[in-house]
């Protein structure tokens, strides 16, 4: 998988740095786990830190940020934070551990999610948050896009389950589920949705009321303590 899948091409440059829409969802991830946290416990550990845009996020709006990745590129480096290469199961920390381990869009990557997620629970700090966020195949819009595939209408069917590498498909309460056998209590789920380049402002706001109002938004972010 990480020669395979990746390697050096799978990050383009411009992911480097979040774009305005990448920014808003941070922001909102950021806000809900400082309502989570203790006042001044900004110690992340971001898994799959990818050409870490987060990581320049971060540590811009205060947090201490490290990272891991199967294969760490050179714009992550470039970000001066801390990071590892590898498996987080396979990664040694010592004795550190943090406040927030954050699995952004990566835990559907994972050969093992429960074992990656036994692992977070080693590592966070006696009550620290893990935040996941995974695709919503719950979703209003995955649901619309598996019926099209289901009847012939789609020119190339269940592409948006992005199979290649996607090796493992969430819904809130699977999700849920797998957290809490990792001996976690979830305190928070929603399903953002994410503003869409040329999509009017207003439509988005519309489709954002509705769907998050019924969890029915394509991405999932949930928030949970260590047990």
């Amino acid at each position: 998988m990480a020669t395979a899948v990746y390697g050096a091409n799978y990050h383009r440059p411009e992911e480097a740095t979040a774009d305005t829409r990448h920014q808003r969802h941070y922001a909102r991830q950021v806000a809900c786990l400082e309502r989570l946290l203790v006042v001044g416990r900004r110690r992340l550990l971001d898994v799959g830190c990818g050409a870490g845009a987060f990581l320049r996020f971060g540590r811009e709006h205060g947090w201490e940020v490290e990272g891991t990745d199967m294969v760490v590129t050179d714009w992550a480096r470039a970000s001066g934070a801390r990071l590892w290469q590898g498996e987080l199961p396979m990664i040694e920390f010592g004795d550190t551990r943090y406040d927030v381990i954050r699995f952004n869009h990566v835990l559907e990557h994972t050969r093992d999610p429960l074992l990656e997620l036994r692992r977070a629970r080693d590592l966070v700090a006696p009550g620290g948050i893990l935040m996941v966020g995974v695709p919503n195949v719950a979703g209003l819009n995955p649901r619309l896009k598996s019926w099209q595939s289901r009847l012939g209408l789609k020119r190339k069917r269940w592409r948006h389950y992005a199979a290649l590498h996607h090796l493992w498909f969430f819904t809130p309460a699977t999700l849920r589920r797998l957290v809490e056998t990792a001996a976690f209590e979830v305190v928070r789920w929603e399903t953002p949705v994410m503003d869409r380049r040329g999509r009017p402002a207003a439509v988005t706001r519309v489709f954002r009321a509705f769907l998050e109002r019924c969890h029915a938004g394509s991405l999932l972010d949930l928030y949970a303590r260590a047990r």
